[in-house]
């Protein structure tokens, strides 16, 4: 036959391949024979061009395999199977025409068969193959959009869910399906809800957080924080989209009242709203190396303190010599006339409550007002034990007449990890561990900051145990040491993707309480505390008078002259005239403690300086004189040899000691004067025992350098270094 004569091949031949490529069913392969055969005997009949079958393969696998496949959603494997099938079938045609099935032997003609047979068997089970696969598909595509329309996923937002389900299931091999999809009201990220299949721990995918943050790609800084939903087998996926660092969260200028039996904002979470801390029992523990935000944190902290109805605020900074409390003592000493107001600010009124209740500025000043707190818990407990009784409580029912006294204490491992042999720092690590530990009931908790969360650091595990919130700041932490050390292996969480300063980590064991979840403190400005004071001080509380009375002289005498030159700057002689009584931080509000303010006043009258020119000044004249005149007839004295390493006292110990002008003169005596070896903190306590005051590290290199110049000796090194009188 020659080519002229051939004839195309009837459409109905192409119809049933295409029905054949696109029905994976038990009749597609005697279907697809059938069909094969048919177009090559009516092709090699009609004397076709034996390439026009495949031709029209080609077409029909791209128009109907894959055109067709793609307008209905089909996976690409079945799209591959349609197109195979069109090409198979139109290929075996293309070959049973070139050779010519007239001139066929009965070997050909089983040849052929055979061939038909097993491109039929395998298209078959291929179509099948990709029918099951499609169903597996459709069935998941409408789980999904079910779960979808249960959690009010908007369509738009199927993308972002469908691509993160992808990246679980690549990273974690879990079929994870979401049930639950909320963006960041700012955008910077969202909450993806997942439920797990049956048999997969959620612990298990938590480990995969670092992983998922990198197979999507996000910028450097975002993490995926993965903790447990309120369903068990459920899952949140917290999402970073944006760094932290670009983003700043200014400190809100809210001024509404508080309580301290509810939440206390600190801060915010991942999700950019306020991070609630429930703090009526625990004590707290805040971790963070310097530059990372602490004193911000502290700020929040403070003014959320100041908000509340029923809480009053101690402050001890021994480190700094009070200066992390000075804020928010200042407006109430601009009001006295302590402080001099900033150019162009009016002085305040003389009614202007100070924001701390008592600062506590040496070490001598901060055991006493342990003792204080120790002594108001043991009144509280005699005291008010009438009152839990009829309220059926164990815990002291804190009011605004009744108020929770929280003792911030800046830096207090200094104080904690102390190992030496001084009795005073001794009795401050003591107490400090003492009122963490016994006070809780009634009213009285802790928050210290420290450095770092070793336990030679914080000198003992009942830090640790006593608080139940705890704070890790990680912005100049590369290793995430802090966290670990705070709460062991987060989980869900990479904590050395939070650099922007003021991030950190945060747990709470308390009811309600939380899991250590990533958060950010808000950017505050150094006029927060004038704000906070002077906005919060109509509702202050101030202590009441059993607990006011159990401080003792101690609290009544917190704000005298001479315990007020850490914020003034001035010698002691010359904060007030002599006999003038202390101010009152309290001025102008019912205190509660009006007969101690009587019994102060008749002390002061009873002790007052006798005015010029009365008999009792006179007498006391005239036996001055006649001392001074019989001391000036006796013969001068030589001076008291000086042995080199030690001067003798021959005056007498019953003689006062005059004040020492020079501290590093004073502090080389005290090491001399000794008689043994002594650390630094032995010597900064007998230079206070004198009256002056240095900071602790300015005393330790002055000590050093004394050591290398030969004047003292010098022993041990680090914590354990020791100084003594040399050979």
């Amino acid at each position: 036959m020659s080519s002229n004569s051939r004839r195309t091949a009837p459409p109905q031949a192409h119809m049933a391949i295409d029905w054949v490529a696109g029905h994976g069913s038990v009749s597609a392969p005697v279907a697809m024979a059938t069909t094969a055969a048919a177009v090559a005997s009516a092709g090699a009949w009609a004397g076709m061009p034996s390439g026009w079958p495949l031709a029209v393969g080609v077409v029909g696998a791209a128009a109907h395999g894959v055109g067709v496949g793609i307008r209905r959603r089909l996976s690409r494997p079945s799209l591959a199977v349609r197109a195979s099938a069109w090409l198979a079938a139109s290929g075996w045609s293309c070959a049973v025409i070139a050779t010519d099935p007239t001139t066929w032997s009965s070997t050909g003609w089983w040849t052929a068969l055979g061939t038909l047979v097993a491109i039929s068997l395998g298209a078959g089970a291929g179509l099948y193959q990709a029918d099951v696969h499609e169903e597996a598909v459709d069935e998941e595509r409408r789980a999904m959009q079910a779960a979808m329309a249960e959690a009010e996923i908007r369509r738009h937002d199927w993308a972002v869910v469908d691509h993160w389900v992808g990246i679980i299931r690549a990273v974690a091999q879990v079929d994870a399906a979401p049930v639950g999809y909320a963006p960041r009201p700012d955008g910077s990220g969202f909450g993806l809800e997942i439920t797990l299949p049956v048999g997969y721990p959620s612990a298990r995918l938590q480990a995969y957080g670092t992983s998922l943050a990198e197979a999507a790609r996000l910028p450097v800084g975002c993490v995926v924080a993965i903790s447990a939903a309120r369903r068990q087998g459920h899952v949140i996926l917290d999402v970073d989209t944006v760094d932290p660092a670009t983003r700043t969260t200014e400190f809100p200028d809210v001024w509404t009242p508080l309580t301290i039996n509810g939440g206390l904002p600190w801060g915010t979470d991942r999700n950019g709203e306020k991070l609630a801390v429930f703090l009526r029992e625990a004590c707290a523990l805040i971790l963070g190396p310097p530059g990372t935000g602490k004193t911000t944190l502290l700020d929040a902290i403070m003014a959320a303190f100041l908000r509340t109805t029923d809480t009053i605020v101690f402050g001890i900074d021994v480190g700094k010599s009070g200066d992390a409390f000075a804020p928010w003592v200042t407006p109430w000493a601009e009001g006295q006339g302590l402080v001099t107001p900033r150019p162009g600010t009016l002085r305040l009124p003389n009614t202007t409550r100070s924001g701390v209740d008592w600062v506590a500025s040496t070490l001598a000043e901060a055991d006493l007002m342990l003792d204080a707190l120790i002594n108001i818990g043991e009144r509280r407990l005699t005291e008010y034990r009438g009152l839990m009784r009829d309220q059926d409580t164990k815990l002291l029912p804190i009011s605004a007449t009744l108020p929770m006294i929280f003792c911030v204490i800046d830096e207090g491992a200094e104080m904690l990890a102390y190992q030496g042999i001084d009795p005073l720092r001794s009795r401050v690590k003591d107490k400090i561990v003492k009122v963490m530990r016994t006070l809780r009931a009634m009213g009285i908790r802790l928050i210290l900051t420290a450095t770092d969360g070793n336990l030679s650091s914080l000198g003992d595990s009942s830090v640790r145990k006593y608080s139940p919130v705890r704070v890790a700041l990680t912005a100049t932490d590369p290793e995430g040491a802090g966290t670990a050390k705070l709460f062991g292996m987060v989980r869900g969480l990479d904590a050395r993707q939070l650099r922007a300063k003021g991030s950190g980590v945060i747990g709470a064991s308390t009811d309600p309480g939380f899991a250590p979840q990533a958060f950010r403190t808000w950017v505050t400005a150094p006029s927060l505390a004038r704000t906070a004071v002077l906005a919060t001080q109509e509702w202050r509380p101030v202590l009441d008078a059993p607990s006011a009375e159990a401080a003792g002289d101690a609290y009544r005498d917190r704000w005298a002259p001479a315990k007020l030159t850490w914020l003034t700057g001035e010698e002691p002689g010359d904060v007030s005239p002599p006999g003038a009584p202390a101010p009152s931080p309290v001025q102008g509000a019912d205190q509660g403690d009006f007969r101690s303010r009587l019994r102060i006043r008749g002390e002061q009258q009873a002790t007052a300086v006798p005015q010029p020119g009365t008999p009792a000044e006179s007498a006391d004249d005239a036996t001055i004189s006649e001392f001074l005149t019989a001391l000036g007839k006796l013969p001068e004295a030589p001076e008291p040899p000086v042995i080199r390493g030690l001067q003798l006292n021959i005056r007498g110990a019953a003689q006062a000691p005059e004040p020492e002008q020079d501290w590093k003169s004073a502090a080389h005596r005290a090491v001399l004067e000794a008689g043994a070896w002594v650390g630094t903190s032995a010597v900064l306590a007998i230079l206070e025992g004198r009256g002056i005051t240095v900071n602790r590290s300015t005393l330790a290199t002055e000590l050093s350098a004394m050591a290398r110049r030969g004047e003292i000796a010098k022993r041990g090194t680090g914590p354990q270094t020791e100084y003594g009188a040399p050979e």
